[in-house]
């Protein structure tokens, strides 16, 4: 940690940029305490870490303080002074007694906490957290350290549960924010389309912390600029699902690959127009192959062509199958709405695209077309493409 209190209660704050070494010497003799638990602290002063205080090996803390990194010390310390240049009222480390929470970063004036989060924790625990800021009308925003930042190759990011825990909505998508200490840069990372519960479509923009405000921030991120491929990527996408669907082991897997079998098919042929990107998708966690595959095989195939259906009658279907963990809802403590409704949507607008169904008035629709399976799995490549190309 970066602060203490001295024996009279005034806080010492390691992070002020005008001490220097010489004079800090002097004063490493002083009683130094922990602000949460009261506790004495040390000051240590190397040459290797960023300059903090550190409990005794045997001392336990109710702040539960993680062992922070020099990483993370250097990060939260840097963004401390990049709030500061701006003049605001900015505490470092601040405790929270009604909710024995110590932000690393607290504007009170402007009612904002700050987390710079370096290492895992639990994605319910992100969650329990933001709610007890939320309690106290406070708004959290989460940076991640960038040594979180796990890109597998050009737009595809893996993205952990606590970070989607984490997410916030910027130009209608949702976004994460990552900073670097060593090369003192904002990572922005712009959200479009889920591939697997992890594996992301998203764009990322670097900027310097000194091009930014804490506007920046909290209310205009930068706009992504990254052009995506995004047929050349779902169709590679689609590939792996139909090669090696073995990898999935989920709960809808399973019963799908059950249920397509007793029909005579392989998983490996869903339907072509299932396994496409579509608006909002990012809001299941269940790989879009498979909650799509269900809306053609198990609910599509009750309604005759011609005949129409409710946008409520799929969406208590849909729900249905939910509440039993067929497929799975991500959770975010950012979204207020149905995040169910908002994929389930996104998908039937892609399958009027299609020519599936047609939408008619007051979220009413008209079913145009049951999607085939194919015995084909080169057939299957070639649909894949051409109904991606038609989405383009």
């Amino acid at each position: 940690m970066l602060t203490a209190h001295l024996k009279d209660g005034t806080l010492f704050n390691l992070a002020d940029p005008n001490h220097v070494l010489k004079d800090l010497r002097k004063l490493r003799n002083l009683q130094y305490f922990c602000p949460t638990c009261k506790e004495r602290v040390i000051m240590k002063l190397g040459e290797k870490r960023v300059w903090h205080f550190s409990h005794h090996v045997s001392d336990f803390c109710i702040g539960n303080w993680e062992r922070e990194s020099n990483y993370h010390l250097s990060g939260k310390k840097q963004l401390y002074e990049w709030v500061k240049k701006e003049n605001l009222d900015v505490k470092l480390e601040y405790y929270l007694h009604s909710s024995k929470q110590r932000p690393d970063l607290l504007l009170p004036s402007r009612r904002i906490a700050i987390e710079y989060q370096c290492s895992s924790i639990d994605d319910r625990t992100l969650r329990q957290r933001t709610t007890d800021y939320d309690s106290l009308g406070y708004d959290v925003r989460w940076i991640f350290g960038a040594v979180r930042y796990k890109s597998k190759y050009r737009s595809i990011q893996s993205i952990s549960a606590m970070e989607w825990s984490a997410v916030h909505y910027a130009n209608g998508n949702p976004m994460l924010t990552y900073y670097c200490p060593e090369q003192q840069k904002f990572a922005f990372v712009t959200i479009f389309y889920t591939l697997t519960p992890t594996k992301t479509v998203c764009s990322t923009s670097y900027y310097p912390s000194s091009s930014l405000t804490l506007s920046n921030l909290l209310v205009s991120p930068p706009k992504s600029v990254n052009s995506i491929d995004h047929t050349s990527l779902w169709l590679k996408q689609k590939r792996i699902w139909r090669q090696n669907p073995h990898g999935e082991k989920s709960f809808a897997y399973f019963y799908l690959r059950k249920l397509l079998y007793s029909k005579g098919y392989s998983i490996r042929m869903f339907p072509c127009e299932a396994g496409i990107l579509s608006p909002y998708n990012y809001w299941l966690s269940t790989p879009p192959y498979l909650w799509q595959t269900w809306v053609l095989v198990c609910f599509l195939p009750t309604v005759s062509i011609g005949n129409q259906f409710t946008f409520d009658t799929i969406l208590r279907s849909f729900q249905q199958v939910i509440s039993i963990n067929l497929i799975q809802v991500r959770t975010s403590i950012g979204e207020k709405r149905s995040n169910e409704a908002l994929a389930l949507k996104g998908y039937l607008n892609q399958l009027i695209r299609l020519k599936v169904v047609k939408e008619r008035d007051n979220e009413r629709y008209e079913k145009l077309y049951q999607p085939q399976m194919n015995r084909d799995i080169d057939r299957c490549y070639e649909l894949d493409l051409a109904i991606l190309r038609r989405l383009q």
